[in-house]
């Protein structure tokens, strides 16, 4: 998980993307990202410490697909079509780290598991390519 977590941090280097990492914040709170600054909030204490890869990722997306806190707009069908794209660019995001590392999976869930997608996001699964 080391090697993926730096990947990220070195995407976010070169992309200027801050970070920053608050062990305090209560487990059931989410990690938040910003455009301007390029910063993401990031939840060390986060319940599930296996869905870091993932939480690291969609923050990511938001980063760079312009609809960082996307929860404050008030507009659910909104909010929830900039998770989706979030989630889409984490997954691709992912798939980039695999393809430069030559690592595949026997399928699309393993994948899914071994980078910590929620179960929720799975069925974006069908819309991306996996290294099987």
């Amino acid at each position: 998980m080391d090697d993926v977590i730096s990947f990220l941090i070195d995407f976010c280097e070169k992309n200027k993307i801050g970070i920053q990492y608050i062990s305090y914040m209560n487990p059931k709170d989410p990690s938040v990202s910003y455009e301007w600054p390029r910063l993401i909030i990031l939840n060390e204490n986060w319940k599930e410490s296996f869905e870091k890869p993932f939480v690291l990722a969609h923050e990511i997306g938001h980063v760079m697909c312009g609809n960082a806190v996307c929860y404050h707009i008030g507009n659910h069908e909104a909010e929830l079509n900039n998770e989706c794209i979030a989630n889409k660019f984490a997954i691709n995001l992912l798939l980039n780290y695999c393809e430069q590392n030559d690592l595949f999976f026997e399928s699309k869930y393993k994948f899914a598991e071994t980078f910590g997608i929620p179960k929720k996001v799975y069925y974006l699964l069908e819309e991306v390519k996996v290294n099987e």
